[in-house]
């Protein structure tokens, strides 16, 4: 063979090995440095694959210490601890205002789960998913109280972080800090806090990234789409447990952003499955709460929390002040900053601002002008603008976020945003001073007593040791709000008759005491059935009640016939007192008269049952309203008490759908794509 053929042959097998090689390294991945190397840098061994890492995770955390973002939640944590310390709220329990006591985490489980609350004369009504939430968080914060406290305290904090990484695609992360404290000290949340308006403090934290969810729902279209409604879904949930207002104008929104965002193909299905998920499943993990949401509008209205006779708004709701004070209205600098933004640089992004701004002064104006009578009976008012006010804002800052600011010296713009910025703080101080949250003192339990308060509220049934965050978000059953209406104004006037009365029907319900205005002339006019025992507590004093006070007493047939005719017992009635509790309690009586009856001091509503021998028998009604057990004339074993066959098996389905939104909501792992020749 000739030398060109030989050579020829020897290039054929170099290109054949070189392409075999290559193909066989082809479906490998290649290592690729993501940065380019400094100069004079040494190349990376494989032991020493791990500083790389070590020095990335460095790089990370001191980015993330020197970012704007940083700095502004260490300056809004200053400020929450610096008002705290001068209002003297820091370090215990708070109460006032909207805000009652907060009970221990038992108690707090308790009165979420049992199917009957001994509240305002008893009532099998669900109570509001906000006690599972602090329930549940204060299983691992150390209480439901501390979860409260912190909450009121550090809302400004927890607003700033939350609002600067709910934008984190909005704009640079300076004018995010700046935007997200602005949003953080408005005065009109702060104002709420001070209340101890609870409710809109938690809207405050959740509705920037509530609004970021809803865009993600509406734009999102890959795999990930199911997770982020899910994840939407559960934070509507905690809303919705304090702010159903609020958790209703953000449904109306993502509706509304349903309809005008067009959205064909495989995103639309996504869009509408995740609309749904954003509908349904928060009533689902709400469970029971929305039949009464439904069946009581006034909550809509007043929220949650302890009734108060609210104010009428005032015009000044434009400028985002609630309750028309200077503080409030020094919230005008975000509606005069979005104001600016929309004459300077509009840009079509701003629209979804302006609908959240514009829906949030609709709400604020029919729950300003729309009255209504509080849940639990009592004077009728309008409701607080503060929740639809948060929203203004949300959208102000949103408008801010995404204008195009001109260039312009930082020597004209730091000091007009530092003033800006200040103004808020000082406003933010003062309304949250003003209020009258303060740290509680616990008092001592008394047994079941009727509080006459102050004001134009009716009178309070309670048990234990006071009213509790929750109680006032109890329906009342049947006609006990009325009830409680007509004894505090038959114990408040002057008739000896109806004063003897009232305090008669008090003790059929099982009270002991009643707390009255110091300078009352109830002594005087009850004489023989009360006793001041000198006890004062600032403005009121204790009378104790000298005929049988307990929640179950045995009647006999004379009594039990007047029972069912009467409205309420006579003064001279002396039924004899059961040692039973409600609302569950089994008793054994012997032989007695034909007609005899139990009366207990509740509400006769759906639910209750008895049992003579363990045979079920028909209840009765006793006074017009309570409970009445009619007995036989042989000694029997009597068994009485609730059901909680619907109440358990509603909590099952929410307890079932909250597991299964958490387990969706869950990001899944993102599939890492292989890089190769093609």
């Amino acid at each position: 063979m000739d030398e060109p053929s030989k050579s020829r042959l020897r290039g054929l097998k170099s290109l054949h090995r070189n392409a075999f090689q290559r193909s066989g390294r082809a479906g490998q991945p290649t290592p690729a440095p993501r940065e380019s190397a400094p100069p004079g840098s040494a190349t990376p061994e494989p032991g020493d694959a791990p500083e790389p890492r070590a020095a990335s995770l460095g790089s990370r955390a001191a980015a993330a210490l020197r970012s704007p973002g940083t700095a502004m939640v260490a300056v809004l944590v200053v400020f929450a601890l610096v008002t705290a310390l001068v209002t003297g709220r820091l370090g215990g329990a708070l109460a006032g205002g909207r805000l009652l006591p907060t009970a221990d985490l038992a108690t707090t489980w308790g009165d979420y789960l049992n199917a009957w609350h001994a509240v305002g004369g008893g009532t099998g009504a669900p109570a509001s998913p906000s006690l599972a939430v602090l329930a549940l968080l204060g299983s691992v914060l150390g209480g439901p109280s501390v979860v409260v406290s912190a909450l009121l305290l550090f809302g400004v904090p927890l607003a700033g972080l939350s609002a600067y990484l709910a934008t984190r695609s909005l704009a640079t992360p300076l004018r995010r800090a700046l935007v997200a404290g602005a949003y953080a000290l408005l005065p009109a949340a702060a104002i709420s806090a001070g209340e101890g308006r609870l409710d809109v403090v938690v809207a405050h934290v959740l509705v920037p990234p509530l609004l970021a969810g809803i865009a993600a729902v509406i734009r999102r279209s890959d795999g990930q789409w199911l997770g982020t409604a899910c994840l939407t879904a559960l934070g509507l949930a905690v809303l919705g447990s304090f702010a159903p207002l609020v958790h209703l104008s953000l449904i109306a929104l993502a509706l509304l952003a349903h309809v005008l965002v067009p959205g064909n193909g495989l995103r639309g299905r996504r869009r509408a499955a995740g609309l749904v998920a954003l509908v349904l499943l928060p009533v689902a993990c709400l469970l029971p709460w929305p039949s009464v949401v439904l069946g009581n509008p006034e909550i809509l209205v007043h929220g949650l929390g302890a009734r108060v006779v609210e104010r009428p708004t005032s015009v000044l709701m434009a400028v985002l002040s609630p309750d028309a004070s200077l503080a409030g209205v020094l919230g005008a600098l975000l509606v005069l900053a979005a104001i600016l933004a929309l004459a300077v640089c509009f840009d079509v992004r701003m629209l979804a601002g302006i609908g959240v701004a514009l829906l949030g002064w609709l709400v604020a104006i029919v729950v300003g002008t729309v009255s209504a009578e509080p849940l639990t009976g009592g004077v009728t008012s309008p409701g607080w603008t503060g929740g639809p006010l948060v929203l203004v804002a949300a959208g102000c800052a949103w408008i801010v976020l995404v204008a195009e600011v001109p260039r312009l010296s930082w020597k004209i713009t730091a000091p007009v945003l530092a003033a800006g910025l200040l103004v808020l703080g000082a406003g933010s101080a003062i309304g949250t001073a003003s209020g009258p949250l303060r740290i509680h003192q616990a008092a001592p339990e008394t047994g079941t007593r009727l509080v006459l308060e102050p004001g134009p509220q009716p009178a309070r049934l309670i048990t234990g040791d006071g009213p509790r965050f929750g109680d006032d978000d109890l329906a009342p059953a049947g006609t006990a709000a009325d009830w409680l209406g007509q004894v505090d104004e038959d114990l408040l006037s002057d008739d000896s008759a109806r004063v003897r009365r009232a305090l008669a029907a008090v003790a059929a319900r099982g009270a002991e005491h009643v707390i009255v205005p110091a300078d009352s002339r109830l002594p005087e006019l009850a004489h023989d059935m009360v006793v001041d025992d000198g006890a004062l507590t600032g403005p009121t004093r204790e009378l104790r009640l000298l005929i049988p006070a307990t929640p179950v007493k045995l009647v006999g047939p004379d009594l039990a016939r007047q029972a069912q005719t009467e409205p309420g017992p006579a003064p001279e009635a002396r039924p004899l007192p059961v040692d039973a509790q409600l609302p569950s309690f089994t008793v054994r009586i012997s032989e007695g008269g034909t007609g005899r009856a139990l009366v207990l001091g509740a509400e006769n509503e759906p639910g209750w049952y008895a049992a003579v021998n363990g045979k079920r028998l028909p209840l009765a009604t006793a006074w017009g309203h309570q409970v009445a057990v009619p007995l036989p004339e042989q000694a029997a074993e009597v068994q009485v008490g609730y059901t909680e066959l619907p109440r358990t098996t509603l909590l099952v389905v929410q307890a079932a759908v909250v597991l299964f939104t958490i387990i969706a909501a869950i990001p899944g792992r993102r599939r890492r794509a292989l890089t190769g020749l093609r």
